[in-house]
This record gives C-alpha cells, sequence and structure tokens, in this order.
C-alpha cells in the first residue's frame, strides 16, 4: 500500500486519481472510492469494501462469479455495514478462489481518507488496511494475491498516523518531502498550461505565480481562475497583480488568503461601499452557505430554493443563485439547476467554518438546522399525499410493481426524498422551539405521517425511520407541553413496530 499523505491543496487526489484514470484507460482492473466530508449522511464508510468488490466484480467475469456464489446463500451481506465482513466475505474469500493470472494487475485507489467521518468511524478500515486486525479467522491485508495495489490519500490525522506506523506492507510518501523546486516547476507547468491563451502573460508572470503558490496545486488553480476571468471591476492582469502582491499574516494560510480576496472581490468589500448594502450582502452570503454547507447531502440549485422558499423568516427567501452564481471558482454545480451544490475543495468548508481565519464570512452552520427542519416539515407537509406513485394494489410487492421506479423519480422530487430523508437530523441538534415542536405536532397527529412512511418505503430508506423517531423522541423530551407523552408513547409504538416490520 502506498499513503500519499499532506496538508490541504498540494494536489494528493489529483495524483491519486490520474494514476486511477491511466490504469483504467489502459484496460487494468480496480476501484476508485472517494470520500467525501459533505456526503457524511451517506455513511459511506460503511460501503466501501462492498463497492470495491462489485467494481472488481462488474470487470472480471472470474471475479463476478466468484462474488454471485458468496452471496448466493447469504443475501444479507449484499447490504451489511460491517466492513470487516465485506472485507472477509465479499472480497478475500472470493479472491482466493481466482489466479493472478485470471485476474492481472489490480489497482485500489481510496482517496481522502480523513473525510471519511470521525476517527471512531474509520478505525475498523484502519485496522484493515493496516493489516492490525485481531481476530486471526480474518485474513489481512498482507495476505491480498500479490498483484493487489493500493492507494490511500489523506491529511496526516493523528489517528491514521498511528494506525499506519511501522506497518512494513504500507509506503509513505509525504507531500511536504517533495522539494520546492520540484513542486514550483510543476505548478509552473501547471499555470503555463492553463493561461496559454492569455498573451500578455509571459515568462516572467508565470514565474512569479509558481513562486507565490509555495507548492499549493489548488492555490494555483483559484489564481488561474481568477485570472482568466477576473472578478467584476477587475482586469486579467490587475487581478494578477492583486493576487501576487498580497501578505498573508501567515504563509501556512495561504490558501485561506486566495478564498478571502475571491469573496472579498465577489462582495466588493471595500472602505467606500455602502455599510447597510455591505451587511445584507453579507447577511445573505451566510444564510446561503450555511445551507449548503449544513445540509446532510449536496442538494442542486433547483432543492436548495425549493427548500428555503419554506425557511420560517420570510426575509430568508431569496434565489440562492444571487449568491452562488458569482462562485463557480469555490463550488461545483453552479451553471446547471440541477447538479449538486458542494465546495469544490474542502479547505473552502474549512476556512468558512474557521472564524479566526474568515472573520466576516465565518459560517456557523449550526445556526441554519432551525431553518432546514422547519423547511423539510414544510415541505413534507405540502408535497406528501396518498399513493404518490400510483400503486396498483396494496398486495403487490414494490419489486414485483412495473415502471415503479421511474414513478418514484418522476413523482418524489430531490427536495422531497431529502425532507423525508433527513428531516429528524436537522430537528435533533436544533434548541427546543415552540414553532418547530408545532409542526412537529401536526405531522405526528395527521396522515402524512403514514404518507411519509410510505415514501422512505419506496425509496428503500424505511430503516432509517426507526433511528429518527428515537432522535425525534429524545427531543421531545424537552417539552413540558404539547401532549408531549402522548407524542413520545406513539413514536415508541412506531419505533417498535417499524423495528419489528423491517
Amino acid at each position: 500500500m502506498l499513503w500519499l499523505s499532506g496538508p490541504a491543496g498540494k494536489g494528493k487526489s489529483a495524483i491519486a486519481h490520474t494514476i486511477a484514470n491511466w490504469f483504467s484507460d489502459a484496460g487494468g482492473l480496480g476501484s476508485c472510492y472517494c470520500f467525501d466530508r459533505d456526503r457524511e449522511a451517506d455513511r459511506r464508510y460503511e460501503k466501501i469494501f462492498s463497492t470495491i468488490a462489485r467494481d472488481l466484480a462488474d470487470r472480471d467475469s472470474g471475479m463476478r462469479r466468484a462474488l454471485a456464489d458468496t452471496v448466493q446463500h447469504a443475501s444479507a451481506l449484499k447490504t451489511t455495514a460491517d466492513i470487516v465482513q465485506q472485507w472477509q466475505k465479499l472480497l478475500m474469500e472470493p479472491l482466493q478462489k481466482l489466479s493472478e493470472s485470471t485476474v492481472g494487475p489490480v489497482v485500489i485507489v481510496i482517496d481522502a481518507l480523513d473525510e471519511s467521518g470521525a476517527a471512531k468511524t474509520r478505525s475498523d478500515l484502519l485496522r484493515i488496511l493496516s493489516g492490525k486486525l485481531q481476530d486471526s479467522a480474518v485474513p489481512q491485508i498482507t495476505e491480498l494475491p500479490k498483484n493487489f495495489r493500493f492507494i490511500v490519500t489523506s491529511r496526516p490525522l493523528r489517528d491514521i498516523q498511528i494506525a499506519f506506523a511501522d506497518a512494513q506492507h504500507i509506503r509513505r510518501i509525504s507531500m511536504d518531502d517533495i522539494p520546492p523546486d520540484v513542486a514550483e516547476r510543476d505548478i509552473y507547468a501547471y499555470v503555463s498550461k492553463k493561461l496559454a491563451r492569455l498573451s500578455h502573460f509571459g515568462r516572467e508572470e508565470l514565474t512569479a505565480l509558481a513562486k507565490k503558490s509555495d507548492g499549493l496545486f489548488e492555490w494555483a488553480r483559484l489564481a488561474c481562475e481568477s485570472i482568466e476571468a477576473p472578478p467584476p471591476g477587475l482586469s486579467s492582469i490587475r487581478s494578477f497583480n492583486v493576487i501576487v502582491s498580497r501578505d498573508p499574516v501567515k504563509r501556512d494560510h495561504l490558501l485561506y488568503d486566495m478564498y478571502e480576496f475571491i469573496l472579498m472581490e465577489i462582495m466588493r468589500k471595500d472602505k467606500h461601499a455602502d455599510r447597510e448594502l455591505q451587511k445584507t450582502q453579507l447577511a445573505t452570503f451566510r444564510s446561503v452557505m450555511g445551507q449548503i454547507l449544513g445540509t446532510a447531502e449536496p442538494l442542486s440549485l433547483d432543492s436548495l430554493n425549493a427548500m428555503r422558499s419554506h425557511f420560517l423568516d420570510e426575509n430568508e427567501r431569496y434565489a440562492v443563485e444571487d449568491i452562488v452564481e458569482h462562485m463557480g471558482s469555490l463550488l461545483s454545480g453552479t451553471t446547471n439547476s440541477s447538479t449538486p451544490i458542494r465546495p469544490l475543495h474542502a479547505s473552502f468548508r474549512d476556512f468558512l467554518t474557521d472564524q479566526s481565519h474568515s472573520g466576516d464570512f465565518f459560517v456557523d452552520v449550526s445556526k441554519v438546522q432551525h431553518d432546514l427542519a422547519f423547511a423539510s416539515l414544510r415541505v413534507m407537509e405540502r408535497g406528501l399525499s396518498f399513493n404518490m406513485c400510483d400503486l396498483k394494489s396494496s398486495y403487490l410487492a414494490n419489486s414485483k410493481d412495473p415502471g415503479l421506479r421511474e414513478r418514484v423519480e418522476k413523482c418524489i422530487p430531490p427536495h422531497l426524498s431529502y425532507a423525508c430523508r433527513f428531516w429528524p437530523i436537522h430537528v435533533q441538534p436544533t434548541h427546543f422551539d415552540l414553532e418547530l415542536a408545532k409542526e412537529l405536532k401536526l405531522f405526528f397527529e395527521h396522515e402524512r405521517l403514514f404518507f411519509w412512511l410510505e415514501v422512505l418505503g419506496l425509496m428503500n430508506a424505511l430503516s432509517d425511520a426507526v433511528t429518527a423517531l428515537a432522535l425525534i423522541g429524545k427531543w421531545l423530551k424537552v417539552s413540558t407541553c404539547l401532549s408531549g407523552i402522548r407524542l413520545q408513547g406513539r413514536l415508541r409504538a412506531i419505533a417498535i413496530i417499524g423495528s419489528e416490520w423491517i
């Protein structure tokens, strides 16, 4: 295993994905599994080896047959969240039935391991990758066929460093160990290609950018974006001059300084601007970015607007595109209203949520949870109805209903799907609020409670309901009114029935 470590912006993911693409284009067998902090609600750490096994099976008929034999009489393996069991039953045991000549070279990329969640959530994964599984019955990573190679990228977090320490099968390369002149040469090549169409940028300007980047490819990308498509009121050369002349207080935060520069230009934040207008712009920015960062999974522009139209405060119901249309260098999905919007780089989230560095641009994600909870409940109130997907018979299993998947996609819009799946996780961290409690009371005393359960079943998300109801039960204990005892009793009854049914 190769462990490529280093701080944000150094280019770890770019290297890993380049290798994965080269190998795939050459017809090699492998898998590329990417963690993403903005998709923690997907619980991707519970699906890693089942996904890798499926990727290998898709590319090799022998692996496909071996995997099919494994799950034929153990259906639960298809959906197990136990990654140690996945490792043993879905990967190691099928591979032991194959010969190396059948499979050929295999490269498996695990990108952004540090974004897999908290240290606790990746503890089993680290034990597997480091070859430190305690159960002797489970094969270690060192027992893989010798034609297997893993590439793992991450920031050098403490739990990862401790787990990988002294593992003989792991070779570590730190991006910090790359000589500065080598990194500068590579970034010079990058900016030369990116700015090739700008004839008035010669060796002197390109060299200045490469030196200023201090080995950060993400900084170089942002700089090129700002020069190619300068912020309103700036020419390309003016944008270049401002970028190379800025002197951040600490060199360690060069990337954060770039984020601040871009946002200041987008917001036109200067001492001559109208103060009240600035305050309004910043409040709008913080609200929109709070919504984008606070959602459990990335939502598209259409879905963000649909949710925002139900925010409790009518003053918050402005169009999301008023902010994101100018942030193409920082966010993906800004040019297509149906594409999920997310930060292009994890460090941008880090910057916005660190008040000591972001200052006026600081985004307190916790403050938007109340709005998201309230909006989700209102979306369900407006969107849920009886037999939404036109089920032909209550006696017919969903799997036997022809065309049901297409009807589900058509009849349950993305923002309604999101609200049904994630409203409890927005309610749970919110301080008790009378208006929100009233919305909950209306939900649980109305027939749409059962429409909600039906929709979860149609989306294969019914198992989430039991956990959701337990969270809401705990939240309601704060209340001494609104028939709290009766509501909690009903929650317990539904949870018990649901868990037995599932």
